[in-house]
């Protein structure tokens, strides 16, 4: 009887335990707020349709609540007046020409690396490479780095050697190529489809072309709320990480996410996902942040105040590390290439 006792103690203290660590390992740390108000443009947001669609922001105990906007412009207003709470989808030169003119924000993370931004002209212009722009006029606004960077270091002077067309609706770009107003033009990854299937134009060559690695757009916030929500912002970084091995792994099943978001046909949105220079990345950048910020600068993009700003104290590179750090620890062995590429890309590229 004594012996069977025993037996029964030390099992219900096995039981006990093993309840004990499931608790531990399942223990979070706290969200300060499980809803999500992020902006959402015409090119969707793809590692959060996955994300969604996977289950990840409800293991999370996350909400995401899209704002849908029209222009950069508004993006930037709905962050100052707390109708948005994360932006993604406004690139980079727009984020830092915000910072520099006073708006408090933090980059924490990123969604492309580079997008798939055309180069275009007629199909009769002939296209040489970038310094084929000198003396002609480019329709895009000079603050794209990834094309006046690239001629600035080539000794060109491009905000004076090159004619910039800047319509507001991009669009616009399209139509003044197409009418001779401009000789060429450089438009979003979401309206590739327009050009690929106009017969009056040709791509040249594309943003990521010129300029690797240019960090297409960051994911920012305002600081004050970044640092009010550093758990929520590591769970929401979790998600997109873990999302972007599900696409890495399944394009067909992201095509149709995609579409299904932005209520778009597979077409439009297979002109860009179907394009290799198309690269989600959830990582800061830090280096290809710092290099935009320099180009800008140089180049007078930048308020005037920027001289007395340090980038670098905008933008937080510490919670992406500790999201990437924690799914790498726990679901590094489903796909260990995939976890050690983007511990190899952190390391290189967040000095």
């Amino acid at each position: 009887m004594k012996k069977i006792l025993i037996m029964l103690m030390a099992a219900l203290l096995l039981v006990s335990g093993c309840a004990n660590n499931e608790e531990k390992q399942e223990e979070k740390e706290p969200l300060e707020t499980t809803v999500i108000r992020l902006a959402l443009n015409d090119s969707g947001h793809i590692l959060n349709s996955i994300a969604e669609a996977q289950g990840y922001l409800a293991e999370e105990g996350l909400t995401v609540e899209y704002v849908h906007v029209d222009t950069d412009a508004e993006v930037f207003e709905c962050l100052r007046n707390g109708i948005i709470d994360i932006a993604s989808n406004s690139g980079t030169n727009l984020p830092l020409q915000e910072i520099s003119s006073g708006l408090d924000i933090t980059i924490f993370g990123g969604y492309l690396l580079t997008g798939c931004m055309p180069v275009f002209t007629r199909v009769e212009n002939e296209w040489n490479g970038i310094e084929d722009l000198i003396g002609k006029t480019m329709a895009c606004e000079p603050n794209l780095y990834c094309i006046s960077g690239p001629l600035y270091d080539m000794g060109y002077e491009p905000l004076k050697q090159v004619n910039w067309y800047q319509p507001e609706d991009q669009m616009d770009r399209i139509r003044a190529v197409k009418n001779g107003e401009a000789d060429y033009g450089l438009v979003g990854t979401a309206l590739n489809y327009e050009v690929l299937s106009d017969p009056e134009l040709k791509i040249v060559t594309y943003a990521a072309d010129i300029l690797p690695d240019y960090s297409c757009c960051r994911a920012e916030a305002l600081t004050e709320w970044v640092n009010a929500n550093p758990n929520t912002l590591k769970a929401l970084l979790r998600c997109w990480i873990r999302a972007m091995e599900y696409y890495d792994t399944h394009h067909e099943e992201t095509v149709a996410f995609t579409a299904k978001q932005i209520s778009m046909e597979e077409k439009y949105v297979r002109a860009y996902l179907d394009n290799p220079r198309f690269d989600l990345n959830t990582d800061p950048m830090k280096k290809s942040v710092l290099r935009a910020w320099n180009y800008m600068d140089s180049l007078g993009l930048l308020d005037e105040s920027a001289k007395q700003i340090n980038i670098e104290d905008h933008i937080n590179t510490e919670l992406y590390k500790s999201a990437l750090d924690e799914c790498t620890e726990k679901y590094g062995s489903e796909d260990q290439k995939f976890y050690e590429k983007m511990q190899a890309l952190y390391a290189r590229n967040n000095y």
